[in-house]
């Protein structure tokens, strides 16, 4: 799940997404520090080496329709405002020899949403269960991405946790989501996966950018953790000890653009050569009757070999829009990132509630090909497993 200013085409052929930076060889993360906006509205922007304690936005100074009212005597109607317009999520994603499961919480503000999916990797079977809640009712999203509980529990869909407490090393997910009766009938899932994560192996990329004027988005990603547990939905499920299975972490709180278009691809696995491998993969872009953003060094995609965290620049995505199982292809500017993704299933959906949009395309699947570091060794990969997305929302 990633995030840029756009809207979606429409054109038969294939399409190419490439997100604006800037940087090089000699990219360093900055000392992060105590908050991401200080108590007179200074943002503090860019590549950061750890996550913030205070990742709280409240204090930035955003820009949205109602942003003249502050310091009035209306304020009170802008704080409302704004506080719709925060957009933020926690999704996690874990692959084993025999399963990738993804989750997530969302609060949009105008309205929450959920998911979580079970695929069996040997035949493409999957369980899906999702939950779309009025005004972010019964959803609560931990206050950081590095302490406290994410957490959605709603009649008819049941209770998803995201558990987080890296100053002991440890993250948790706990689901216990119900079935469906009658049409589109599913056996409950039943998940408790422990993720290993002290916040510095694998290293994450955490950023704080502002890809338009008074819109500031905070992220945290990480590809590569070490889990262990179990999940379960009927027939499709797997038990195994920690780093049996890797996962990955999605952090996101920001305002965002009231349209946003991205591409994006996420996985982890091994290299052939036993490393432990990973990447997080973002292109967007705004409409065309607003200028692109001046490239900044805040972007998020990046690519894990070992514990060490390869930030990237701009990235490119090739693929067919008008069939989405057809193959794929994601390569990067500096020729670090060389992935060809074959579909083998999808999950999509589709909101329209007036507000708000989203028509979402999350084809899954494996990738094979190449990373590369700066330092020139070669990493080949085949049968990672993981998942590209084409996103759309109004938010």
């Amino acid at each position: 799940m990633d995030e840029r200013g756009g809207a979606p085409q429409t054109a038969a052929m294939p399409n190419s997404r490439t997100l604006p930076t800037v940087g090089g060889p000699d990219w360093v993360p900055r000392p992060t520090p105590e908050r991401i906006v200080e108590p007179d509205g200074t943002v503090h922007t860019g590549w950061f080496e750890r996550p913030f304690l205070d990742a709280s936005l409240e204090h930035a100074p955003v820009v949205h329709p109602l942003s003249g009212l502050r310091g009035t005597p209306f304020q009170a109607l802008e704080r409302i405002f704004r506080a719709q317009r925060l957009k933020e999520w926690h999704y996690a994603s874990v692959v084993t020899d025999k399963v990738l499961f993804g989750c997530a919480v969302v609060d949009a503000g105008y309205a929450g949403n959920a998911f979580a999916y079970l695929v069996d990797r040997a035949t493409g079977e999957k369980h899906e269960y999702s939950a779309l809640t009025p005004a972010a009712a019964g959803v609560t999203v931990a206050a950081n991405s590095v302490e406290g509980t994410t957490r959605i529990q709603w009649p008819g869909f049941g209770v998803l946790e995201f558990h987080n407490d890296v100053a002991r090393g440890e993250r948790r997910i706990v689901a216990k989501l119900q079935g469906r009766k009658l049409f589109g009938a599913r056996p409950p899932l039943v998940a408790d996966i422990l993720l290993r994560d002290d916040g510095r192996q694998p290293a994450p990329i955490v950023v704080v950018e502002e890809p338009a004027p008074g819109r500031w988005l905070y992220t945290h990603k990480c590809y590569g953790l070490e889990a262990g547990g179990h999940v379960r939905a009927g027939a499709i499920g797997d038990e195994f000890p920690l780093g049996k299975g890797l996962a990955g972490l999605d952090f996101n709180r920001g305002y965002r653009l009231r349209e946003t278009y991205w591409n994006w691809a996420a996985a982890t696995g091994h290299a052939l050569d036993g490393t432990r491998i990973g990447w997080n993969l973002t292109a967007g872009h705004r409409p065309e009757k607003e200028s692109v953003p001046e490239a900044n060094e805040a972007g998020d995609s990046a690519l894990w070999l070992g514990d060490e965290c390869v930030k990237l620049g701009p990235v490119r995505f090739d693929y067919d829009s008008r069939d989405l199982m057809k193959p794929w292809r994601v390569r990067d500017e500096e020729g670090l990132v060389d992935l060809a993704f074959q579909p083998a299933g999808e999950r999509a959906e589709n909101i329209h509630l007036g507000v708000i949009v989203s028509r979402f395309h999350q084809p899954y699947g494996r990738f094979h090909g190449t990373l590369r570091s700066r330092q020139g060794k070669t990493f080949l990969f085949d049968d990672v497993y993981g998942v590209v997305e084409q996103h759309f929302a109004k938010w």
